[in-house]
């Protein structure tokens, strides 16, 4: 059997499959589609049988409250029977006939009783009532009002509950003298199965369900199984929902539910119900149907529809199976007839390739060849003949194959495929570097060398593949040949080239070493360089920053690519962005700007700008000048303290005596004199202006005075703490609150005296200051994040200092006060700027003043003097 024959008949065992499939579903479907409908007609059919059977019920028990209202009114007309008044036997019969009228068949007796309960008469005569009346006649006798209640006379059969026998309604009315006192009483014993029977053979209940009562309590009265008589009828069944159903509406209804028929079998019935007016009490009548019974003629059509269906299914498959094998036949025999003529066209198609084939490979510029599996040469193209110098003439027919490449008899690649010796390959290959092919599947590909092939030498490209037939075996063999003698000239030109190559990467990658070396050394040069040099383009942006001396400060990839007017000092932007469009300009003078490094000293900065030469960019030097600022502010600092010094040692001689003998002959004069009054107070301010005198050349000798630091680790608070306790004379005669707040903080560096008496001149000017009440704060912290260097901040309420007088505060000499040197504030700059920190001061007018010091932790100095 062919591969086609199979897979058609394969193809054809699916179909057959998805045909049968398919056809259970249809049927399947038809299926769900019936019973979808069976069940709606179902629902229908029990909606429309329930609103007739509520109808019936209606019916019913409108006619049994009839009766029972018909009874009351003939009752109600003898209600004032006179037992006293002599009567013949035909009268009283006649007031029998009249009571029971229109209901003689349903009643069992009519009683007369006294007002005493004996029974005066009865009717009819020969029918004795067989119920214990005297429990009837007390509550009637009590209740002076129309009774109602149902009897049973004693034990009960079985068969008797089933056909309503044996119970008994009675239905009484007290009877009244004409004085209105309690003369006896009307007693009307109805039989309930005469009355209930009657109305369910006119409604037909008796095929279509059972008749129920139950009375006002819900209690049953009538129900077939003896069993259920006085349970309450709520406990009978549940609707569909699980729900207790509700009575006490006045209207009757229709429902679904679960019927107890005994103690472990319910029942799906349809119910409807009804009240009925019975004298003074509300009465239920229910009939409760199977639900089986009620669509039993619905289930009976949709069984006859479902046997007609499946009738008429089975046919239409018994005709399409028929149908379909005839159809199959058909078709299978059409098939054949389509493979032969499709087999002769294959046939006639493969001629017609196979010629093809050989025009293509005998016109194809690639010598080629085929052998047989017998192996004879069967093609030989011209392409062939001209590189080998063999004819096709020659080689067609043979199995001299091998005569154009090699001198004595053995087998071509060709030979070996058609014989499956893959092994031998190497045996005659081994040194020609044989190889699978990768492109072609089963091919085997080799390059050999012949020295005079065609008249010349060559290097040859072997390619030998399979030919198979239909069925996979190998019939012939295809063996072409591509003289690549060209191909291994250009490789070995392209080797020699790739080796000149080589050399050239190698002398590159060597100069570019040198280059590398040479531009590490540069940036080496750079880096070493206490100079920072920026390279910015034409618009201010940071291509390149050198890292200086000054390593780990503000990293280099912050500056890149940003603007550098960004990292000016605040205050500064102006002035560096006119000197940048000077340069722009060719204007290329150097400037200098001021700026606050991480640790809070300030810098002083000299930049230059110049042009990169070949480019539109520019470099930008900045040098810190600091060091030369603060030698140059030392020089001049020096020399006023000079001048200042040779002033105040000419002030001390020429002065200081002077002042001291005038001091002394005033206490010697006061002392002689013992003036009074406007004498003494002359003498009191002779003294004080000649003690004003001697402290102001103390303070002149202290400020020109040169003065070596004696510096040591120390806690500033302690410090703080002393300044506060010596100027705690000024603090306690003003009353002034002072507040501290220390953090915890590092000793500190410093000259302890020199510093005390800078924060005793600073917390006394603030007391100065202040008027009476007043407020001081002192508190100590670090100054900045990196924790570098600690600050004292010293704040008052006091009056505050004007704004043209804030530029001077530091002058020598400078003062608003009345006995003040000008010194004080003079000197404390003295002592910070010794101890390489800063001091501001921050005041206005009438709201206070805050003084801030910063001080390093760690000085160059103190580094210095701690290593030594």
């Amino acid at each position: 059997m062919t591969l086609f024959s199979r897979i058609s008949n394969l193809f054809r065992r699916v179909i057959d499959v998805r045909i049968w499939l398919s056809s259970a579903a249809v049927i399947i479907l038809i299926l769900l589609l019936v019973l979808t409908v069976n069940y709606a007609r179902e629902k229908d059919m029990a909606e429309l049988f329930s609103r007739q059977q509520l109808a019936n019920v209606k019916n019913t028990a409108t006619r049994l409250s009839e009766i029972f209202s018909q009874v009351e009114k003939n009752i109600a007309l003898f209600s004032h029977f006179d037992f006293q008044l002599e009567k013949t036997p035909e009268e009283v019969d006649s007031y029998y006939k009249i009571l029971s009228s229109g209901w003689e068949n349903a009643f069992n007796s009519i009683v007369l009783l006294d007002a005493t309960g004996k029974v005066k008469s009865f009717y009819p005569r020969e029918n004795l009532p067989g119920i214990n009346l005297s429990d009837h006649f007390k509550i009637i006798k009590k209740e002076q009002k129309q009774y109602l209640s149902v009897a049973v006379p004693g034990k009960l059969r079985v068969a008797d509950f089933k056909q309503k026998t044996g119970r008994y309604l009675i239905i009484g009315y007290p009877l009244q003298h004409q004085s209105g006192e309690f003369g006896g009483a009307w007693i009307v014993i109805f039989s309930l199965a005469v009355v209930v029977n009657k109305y369910e053979e006119q409604a037909g209940y008796n095929e279509m369900g059972e008749v129920w009562l139950i009375d006002e309590n819900q209690q049953i009265i009538i129900h077939d199984n003896p069993a259920f008589i006085g349970e309450n009828i709520k406990s009978l069944f549940k609707n569909g929902k699980g729900t207790q159903i509700d009575f006490s509406a006045g209207q009757g209804g229709y429902f679904e539910a679960m019927v107890r028929q005994n103690d472990t079998k319910q029942q799906r019935s349809v119910i409807a119900f009804y009240p009925l007016q019975a004298g003074y009490k509300r009465w239920i009548l229910f009939v409760a149907t199977p639900y089986s019974q009620v669509i039993s003629p619905v289930r009976k059509t949709f069984v006859y529809t479902l046997f007609g269906s499946f009738l008429l299914i089975l046919v239409v498959i018994i005709a399409g199976i028929s149908f379909a094998y005839k159809e199959g036949k058909r078709l299978r025999i059409k098939e054949g007839e389509k493979r032969l003529k499709e087999r002769e066209d294959w046939q006639e198609k493969l001629l017609r390739e196979k010629k093809i084939m050989e025009g293509i490979i005998e016109g194809s510029p690639i010598p080629s060849f085929v052998i047989n599996n017998e192996h004879k040469v069967i093609l030989w193209n011209q392409a062939c003949t001209e590189l080998t110098g063999y004819s096709a003439e020659d080689m067609l027919g043979t199995d001299n194959q091998y005569k154009p490449f090699y001198s004595t008899p053995r087998p071509v690649i060709a030979d070996l495929i058609i014989d499956n010796k893959r092994e031998d390959l190497s045996k005659y290959y081994s040194t020609k570097q044989i190889k699978k092919s990768d492109n072609v599947l089963g091919a085997y590909e080799v390059i050999d060398y012949f020295q005079n092939l065609g008249g010349c030498s060559r290097f040859l490209y072997f390619l030998a593949a399979p030919i198979y037939n239909e069925k996979g075996e190998i019939v012939a063999a295809i063996e072409t040949l591509q003289d690549i003698s060209r191909e291994r000239e250009m490789t070995k030109s392209l080797s020699e080239y790739a080796e000149t190559m080589q050399n050239e990467l190698i002398e590159n990658i060597e100069l570019r070493r040198r280059i590398e070396d040479l531009y590490n050394y540069l940036q080496t040069i750079i880096t070493s360089l206490p100079d920072k040099i920026y390279e910015m383009d034409e618009n201010g942006i940071i291509n390149y920053m050198s890292s200086g001396l000054k390593k780990g400060e503000t990293q280099i990839r912050d500056f890149k690519g940003k603007y550098f007017i960004d990292f000016v000092a605040p205050g500064y932007e102006e002035i560096v962005l006119s000197k940048w469009q000077d340069a722009k300009k060719g204007i290329y003078d150097s400037y200098e700007i001021e700026a606050t490094g991480e640790d809070g000293r300030k810098h002083n900065l000299l930049i230059t700008t110049s042009p990169l030469i070949g480019t539109n960019h520019y470099i930008l030097v900045q040098r810190d000048i600091t060091e030369f600022k603060n030698l140059e502010k030392q020089l001049y600092e020096s020399q006023k303290l000079s001048a200042l010094g040779q002033l105040s040692a000419g002030i001390a001689h020429e002065i200081r005596n002077p002042l001291s003998s005038i001091k002394m002959s005033l206490q010697i004069l006061a002392k002689r004199m013992t003036p009074e009054g406007n004498d003494l107070k002359r003498f009191k301010i002779a003294e004080k202006e000649v003690e004003h005198l001697e402290m102001l050349v103390n303070d002149i000798l202290a400020f020109a005075k040169p003065v070596e630091p004696k510096k040591n680790p120390v806690d500033i608070s302690k410090v703080l703490e002393q300044a506060i306790a010596m100027s705690e004379k000024g603090i306690s005669d003003k009353k002034i609150e002072v507040q501290t707040k220390y953090d915890n903080v590092p000793h500190v560096t410093v000259d302890a005296a020199m510093i005390t008496d800078a924060f005793i001149n600073i917390i006394r000017n603030a007391v100065e200051a202040i008027e009476n009440n007043g407020k001081i704060t002192v508190s100590l912290r670090y100054a900045y994040e990196t924790r570098q260097s600690i600050v004292v901040e010293i704040t008052d309420n006091g009056s505050g200092i004007n704004e043209e007088d804030m530029p001077h505060i530091f002058n020598p000499f400078f003062t608003r006060k009345n006995y003040g040197t000008g010194l004080g504030l003079s000197l404390v700059k003295k002592i910070i700027d010794i101890h390489q920190g800063t001091i501001d001061i921050f005041s206005k007018k009438n709201e206070g003043t805050k003084a801030l010091i910063i001080l390093p932790l760690v000085t160059e100095s103190t580094l210095s003097h701690i290593t030594n």
